[in-house]
C-alpha cells in the first residue's frame, strides 16, 4: 500500500528512506519490539519474511 504508484515516483534517495523508516516502525510494531530493543533490521525482517523496501521499489519501476 505505501509503495502504490511508485513506478512514477522520481528515484530520490530522500523519499526511499522516509518509507523505508515508516516500513520498519510498522515491522517492529508487529513483532512487538520498539526501537528501545535494540534489534536489528536485518533479523526483524527475517522474522516477519519480509524483502527490504529498496527491492520491492526497484521491482516497480521494472516494469
Amino acid at each position: 500500500m505505501m509503495i502504490y504508484g511508485a513506478e512514477c515516483w522520481p528515484a530520490n534517495r530522500k523519499h526511499t528512506n522516509k518509507i523505508n523508516i515508516a516500513e520498519m516502525r510498522m515491522l517492529r510494531c508487529m513483532c512487538g519490539y520498539t526501537q528501545k530493543d535494540r534489534m536489528k533490521n536485518e533479523y526483524i525482517r527475517k522474522k516477519v519474511c519480509v524483502a527490504p523496501i529498496e527491492d520491492k521499489l526497484r521491482e516497480c519501476r521494472l516494469r
